[in-house]
């Protein structure tokens, strides 16, 4: 059974099993917790027993059914303790998780969080996997009265949040409780299939609209799946030619900082936005304009990319944004390695400059016309950047480790058709330039 997915306005998603793969962060904590105290549990009927509750809900089951001497609020504070380092450096999300948020994003859906864990838990993992930024609301059981998902209070009061009435909202959950819960607030359920639930695999698949292993399944159902996802911004400085730099794909999402607006007129191109605190340039009459205070912390080039990320942009062009004022380029250069730490590609151009950041990946680059002039260098933008391999290249490495101490990778140059470079663990900034 799978529904039509096509009219939906506001998607809502639980997150521990669902976009996040958390569940062994509880199993570890409950083990933990009840070791401590000499408490033998069986860990699935426990597990399968809080399904659903609210945070303060689990605790409160938790100290009842076991005598616990500490109160509810002792127990909760000790569970975010023991959970606190994981959600900050390790919980993922689940396969094509991000992938399906910023299509939905890109697509004009309007984006919630419906969970019963804790912001002090879920954000810090949000925001180091790229996600946070994409959310136009976050509800907690909390703010409901901490009543069951089952209730589904607390999926009305996400879609009230988005503004978007129940009957155009998807739910996404893992357990029965969730996907009950969006059928009593009159929205779709999706079940995302999680090893946590699988004990009530089968009731879930009976009552939810569609069920799915991963969120690359349901990206394949929507009309939408192969929406534009590049987002090119022009810089107020272009020290080469701005028509070699740019050259324009259809659906191109067309963002100016500040003078931008007139290099992206220069190359034939109508700005979707111009953003900017207009201190050194003139605003445009006739473009939308998000107009900043001249005191802000994100220079205007920031402001573009991080919008361009909150609308689901995953694929950036920064058109110029070398020479000029030296503090300005090193800003930019900035700029690409928040972009690779949100888990973007993103590459910026002048003409006669590229460079790119690549995080924990790799990167195939064909060789350009007259290769032989180019100088490729590799530099590390993390402290460390191990496992560095770099193929095609005069000077080859393989496994090798760069730090931002020691330039070892300047200077290399093309010997083939194309160069690979990659990173198992850190951020690469890639350069390119006429020698």
């Amino acid at each position: 059974m799978f529904t039509d997915v096509n009219c939906f306005l506001g998607a809502i998603f639980d997150l521990d099993g669902t976009l996040l793969d958390s569940a062994y962060v509880w199993h570890d904590v409950d083990r933990r917790f009840f070791g401590a105290r000499g408490i033998a549990i069986d860990h699935d009927a426990y597990a399968r027993a809080v399904q659903g509750m609210s945070f303060r809900e689990a605790a409160a089951y938790s100290v009842r059914l076991y005598g616990l001497r500490e109160s509810v609020e002792a127990v909760m504070e000790e569970w975010m303790c023991m959970a606190g380092e994981e959600y900050a450096r390790r919980v993922e999300l689940k396969r094509g998780a991000l992938d399906y948020l910023r299509l939905l994003k890109r697509s004009g859906v309007k984006l919630a969080v419906a969970t019963a864990n804790r912001p002090e838990l879920f954000m810090p993992a949000l925001e180091r996997c790229g996600a946070a930024e994409l959310f136009d609301a976050f509800c907690t059981s909390a703010e409901v009265g901490n009543v069951s998902k089952s209730d589904g209070a607390l999926y009305r009061m996400a879609a009230s949040r988005l503004g978007v009435a129940p009957g155009d909202c998807a739910v996404f959950e893992d357990v029965l409780e969730g996907i009950t819960g969006a059928k009593r607030a009159g929205m779709r359920a999706y079940a995302v299939r999680d090893a946590a639930t699988a004990h009530s695999r089968a009731a879930i698949d009976a009552l939810a609209d569609g069920s799915i292993d991963d969120f690359t399944q349901m990206a394949r159902r929507h009309p939408w799946d192969k929406a534009p996802r590049r987002c090119v911004i022009f810089t107020a400085l272009c020290e080469g030619d701005v028509k070699r730099a740019y050259q324009g794909r259809s659906g191109d999402c067309v963002l100016c900082a500040d003078g931008g607006w007139e290099l992206a007129r220069a190359a034939g191109v109508e700005p979707d936005c111009v953003i900017g605190d207009f201190d050194s340039s003139s605003q445009p009459a006739d473009a939308p304009t998000v107009r900043v205070p001249v005191e802000k912390d994100d220079t205007d080039t920031m402001l573009c990319l991080k919008r361009g990320l909150a609308m689901g942009y995953d694929d950036f062009l920064i058109v110029g944004g070398f020479g000029g004022r030296f503090d300005h380029t090193l800003a930019n250069l900035q700029a690409l390695n928040y972009a690779a730490s949100r888990r973007a590609r993103v590459e910026m151009r002048d003409g006669e400059r590229w460079a790119t950041a690549i995080r924990n990946g790799a990167i195939r680059l064909p060789a350009p016309e007259g290769a032989e002039g180019i100088k490729l260098s590799v530099f590390a933008l993390s402290d460390t950047c191990r496992g560095v391999c770099i193929r095609g290249t005069r000077y080859a490495a393989e496994d090798i480790t760069l730090t931002n101490a020691f330039p070892l990778g300047v200077s290399n140059a093309f010997a083939g058709d194309c160069a690979e470079i990659s990173v198992a663990e850190g951020t690469l900034l890639v350069t390119m330039c006429m020698g």
